[in-house]
């Protein structure tokens, strides 16, 4: 850490000269800036960037499917256990109907 105590040590921490800090700044600045015309003409990050979205709506689309699916199991469960109670009901019926045929 830097000893001085004037007016320019106080706004750069870092005790650099503006002049400096600038060019660092600008340095970042040009950085980010080809990092994103890089992204943008590299067709292989376009081709990436469509892939994830399509997996994104495949996602979806699969989670849809799946709850749908879980609710046709479940009607089709509450539909078994109803065709099973009146089953049962039929063969007590039948089982009357032939004691008094008897």
């Amino acid at each position: 850490m830097c000893l001085e105590t004037s007016k320019e040590s106080l706004y750069y921490p870092s005790c650099l000269t503006p002049h400096q800090e600038i060019k660092r700044s600008s340095f970042d600045f040009h950085y980010l800036q080809r990092k994103r015309v890089i992204g943008r003409k590299n067709p292989r990050n376009k081709t990436r960037v469509l892939f994830v979205m399509l997996r994104r709506k495949m996602a979806m689309k699969n989670l849809k499917l799946y709850m749908q699916n879980q609710c046709i199991i479940e009607e089709n469960e509450k539909l078994r256990r109803k065709a099973f109670a009146l089953h049962q009901e039929n063969q007590v019926l039948f089982s009357q109907l032939q004691n008094v045929n008897i």
